[in-house]
């Protein structure tokens, strides 16, 4: 399953740190550091930036000690101003639930940011006399990691709308299908045949590249999946299923076609005037798969029927 994504801005003094926080988070979140091609040239930067603000998850702004700012007539340790606006943008963007600073103790913070999640962290000097953040940074990176484990596990509503499509199939589809496999075991008579057990499998294709009707007919194609339609407590359902092995399980496997519609809401978004691809463009598309993909894993985890009968792949590519 695709993993979250971080933004980590920074100074360039700050870099060691960012690059720190990237280290940490590298095993469950893919973490970009401003460094990472995210600015290009002949682009706008205001654009650009603003563009990384809706293609991200999560945002991490490094605030250390770069300035002395005069406050009151007294001096005051302060980050570079263009990190502190990038967190703004950040803020505004996906909100301050999933916008965080992460600052050397004794940087001033603005008073506006007060009751903002913070997470400091210490600095010493090394053999060398250069300036280090000291091992309480990993301490504070743990409890920020727990923070946003968590949102990632309950869920969240995106800019796309990756969750409401994902709330749509498993309500329409996923468990009244559920239902229906609980309901009949462990006599399942479909097409003639009796099963004694089945299960759902939800197969998430690996790119959206393509209509996702072909992609699934070619799916099903190769596997040799047979169809047949199954009549749940609503209406009917058209599926494509195998059986597997001597126990006569009944597997039933559905692409999710109506991601068609992530697809069509990336293009409007961009505007798209021309043929294939930009980097943003596959960027959001794979945030907004894994999107849909954890939210309907979480929403399987919740029901008891689906539990017991349903499980999600993902399409090698």
């Amino acid at each position: 399953m695709m993993k979250p994504r971080i933004f980590i801005g920074s100074s360039t003094e700050g870099l060691p740190v960012a690059e720190r926080i990237k280290s940490y988070f590298s095993d469950d979140y893919d973490s970009f550091i401003w460094t990472d091609n995210i600015f290009k040239y002949n682009e706008n930067f205001l654009e650009t930036l603003m563009k990384s603000a809706s293609l991200f998850d999560f945002g991490f702004m490094v605030f250390t000690a770069d300035d002395k700012t005069k406050v009151r007539e007294k001096l005051f340790d302060t980050a570079r101003d263009n990190v502190m606006f990038e967190y703004g943008l950040f803020l505004g963007r996906i909100g301050n639930d999933r916008a965080y600073i992460v600052f050397e103790e004794g940087v001033k913070i603005p008073t506006d940011l007060v009751g903002i999640t913070l997470a400091n962290f210490k600095t010493d000097k090394n053999e060398e006399g250069e300036i280090v953040a000291t091992n309480s940074l990993e301490e504070s990176l743990g409890k920020l990691k727990r923070q946003i484990d968590e949102k990632v596990q309950l869920g969240y509503l995106g800019l796309l709308p990756s969750t409401v499509i994902a709330i749509s199939y498993f309500e329409n589809f996923v468990s009244l299908v559920a239902d229906w496999i609980i309901t009949n075991k462990p006599r399942i008579e479909l097409n003639g045949k009796i099963y004694t057990d089945a299960k759902l499998k939800i197969i998430i294709p690996a790119t959206l590249d393509a209509d996702i009707k072909k992609q699934a007919k070619v799916y099903y194609m190769k596997h040799q999946c047979n169809q047949e339609t199954v009549d749940t407590k609503h209406r009917s359902y058209p599926i494509h299923f195998t059986a597997r092995g001597e126990s006569e399980i009944l597997e039933i496997c559905d692409m999710p076609t109506i991601l068609n519609g992530i697809d069509k809401a990336i293009d409007m978004y961009f505007r798209i005037g021309h043929i294939g691809k930009t980097n943003e463009q596959q960027l959001t598309e794979d945030r907004e798969l894994g999107s849909f993909a954890r939210v309907l894993k979480l929403l399987i985890e919740q029901d008891a029927y689906c539990k017991h009968c349903v499980v999600i792949e993902q399409e090698e590519s």
